[in-house]
């Protein structure tokens, strides 16, 4: 390899514009491993986003694969997550050099196992255990057939984890999915989160309105807008925002009927950035312990007060800051306190303590002693 080092990355989307969890995760770490002088030889699946200037710029090489959404695919014994990111274009790309391997998710590891890599390091990026996101998709459903899906996703995926032995090492997000995975297979570390930024902040003072803020087309925060609407929002005399991607007509209708609660349909990066900011409450519920909340993160660095569900900081280390609710009063109780006090320079400055953890540079140097041994 020479003193020059190089790394295969396969990523299950295109992960610029890095605008929602997983490719904001997966966009800052090519980013740092980049800045700290490895050549990066990108192998993206692509469905409904497009190809990326922005991506040649911190890479040496991008690779384009079509993602088949076939229905056929969900006759394989394979997940189709999996299945339909199986490309023989990838393969013949990893075998024309002999660099090691990242996969990112349990979704490209298609040829994880296969004689072609035995020789290679090869590390997987867990950003959940996928089977139990899976199920928990099947019990929160409304539609019928979505349930059946989610529940055989769920099987298969149980099943195919098992490809996780050919990995030399397994990157957990959270301590919860390390000790999981380490149970199960071994020679797994906690790999923190990649994302956007390099210090806190957080405005001192108040703000004059509460936030919640995420993909509105992804079904968990749907629910946990409908919660707010329903639940908090109409017992509380404060105005509310909901802001993210694609909303449903449901919600759009429910936020309606809500007078103190207003829309914010498909802010752009600036603007979602600067209502982080400017709220006096990031509200952040959340039903699953799945993974790793990056908006947590994001409004860790730029917020002011951060108010979640105990399923929000489950292994993430950041218990410390965020305030906990466990029910429907409780969050009614929590926000009515936080209300009446100003978010301080000392609360501001002990965030910046606990977040010097998540520098990319710092998280990043743990992945490249794994794949330079």
């Amino acid at each position: 390899m020479g003193s020059e080092k190089h790394l295969n990355i396969i990523s299950f989307d295109i992960p610029y514009p890095a605008n929602y969890g997983g490719v904001i995760d997966v966009y800052y770490r090519i980013k740092a491993l980049s800045d700290s002088g490895i050549n990066i030889h990108l192998h993206c699946f692509k469905y409904g986003r497009d190809e990326s200037e922005q991506l040649k710029k911190i890479c040496k090489k991008v690779y384009y694969y079509h993602r088949s959404k076939s229905v056929t695919n969900q006759l394989s014994f394979l997940p189709f997550i999996v299945k339909s990111r199986k490309s023989s274009s990838l393969l013949a790309n990893l075998r024309s050099n002999n660099y090691p391997v990242l996969f990112e998710g349990i979704h490209c590891c298609s040829y994880l196992n296969h004689p072609a890599l035995k020789n290679r390091v090869k590390v997987v990026r867990a950003h959940n255990i996928e089977h139990h996101y899976y199920k928990e998709l099947s019990i929160k459903s409304n539609s019928v057939i979505e349930r059946i899906y989610y529940r055989i996703e769920a099987a298969k995926l149980k099943n195919f984890e098992k490809v996780y032995n050919h990995a030399d090492y397994i990157a957990s997000i959270s301590k919860n999915d390390r000790n999981y995975f380490q149970d199960k297979y071994g020679n797994t570390f906690l790999l923190l989160p990649g994302h956007q930024n390099n210090k806190a902040k957080s405005l001192a003072g108040q703000g004059n309105f509460i936030l919640f803020h995420g993909n509105l087309s992804v079904e968990e925060n749907e629910e946990a807008a409908l919660f707010i609407v329903i639940e908090i929002a109409s017992k509380i005399d404060f105005r509310f925002y909901i802001a993210g991607m694609n909303p449903s007509d449901f919600l759009k209708e429910s936020i309606r009927k809500c007078g103190n609660v207003f829309l914010i349909e498909n802010p752009g990066a600036d603007e979602m950035q600067q209502l982080i900011r400017s709220a006096h409450i990031n509200l952040l519920p959340t039903f699953q312990s799945t993974g790793f909340k990056l908006k947590l993160l994001n409004s860790l660095y730029n917020g002011r007060f951060c108010l979640g569900t105990p399923q929000l900081t489950d292994g993430t280390g950041l218990q410390s800051l965020v305030e906990v609710a466990f029910n429907n009063q409780d969050f009614i109780k929590k926000i009515d306190k936080l209300l009446q006090i100003d978010f301080t320079n000392e609360m501001i400055q002990n965030r910046k303590m606990v977040l010097k953890y998540f520098d990319n540079r710092q998280i990043i140097s743990v992945l490249i002693d794994k794949l330079y041994v």
